[in-house]
């Protein structure tokens, strides 16, 4: 059963405003060691939107399971296949637990100057 959908969109140079600004202290905020370092290997205007990509994908999944978990909880990580999943750490599960969600669905997917994620819980 769906318990919540969510979506968000984001210009990709929204994040490389933020970045300019305020450099490692947004991406400590927002993403986590994992994600950060993960775009490390990437050219810069990839390694943008892979941040953009994540920045969505963790603004859906709050829309999907209405909010009570920090930006830094939100883990999205890649199978090698390249799909994305919300990681489970300790406080992502409590989180879902409290609202009887079993997981959540991502999907991220860019173009040009945009990024667009969806989350389905269930």
């Amino acid at each position: 059963m769906i318990k919540g959908i969510g979506i968000d969109i984001i210009r990709i140079r929204r994040i490389d405003e933020a970045l300019a600004r305020w450099g490692k202290q947004f991406e400590e905020r927002v993403f986590t060691d994992k994600e950060i370092q993960s775009s490390y290997c990437l050219r810069k205007k990839a390694k943008l939107a892979y941040l953009a990509g994540r920045f969505a994908a963790k603004e859906a999944i709050f829309k999907s399971i209405g909010g009570g978990i920090s930006w830094r909880h939100i883990e999205i990580l890649a199978k090698e296949s390249g799909e994305p999943y919300l990681a489970n750490n300790k406080k992502t599960k409590e989180a879902l637990d409290e609202k009887n969600i079993r997981r959540v669905l991502i999907s991220i997917s860019h173009d040009n100057d945009y990024a667009i994620a969806q989350a389905v819980a269930l």
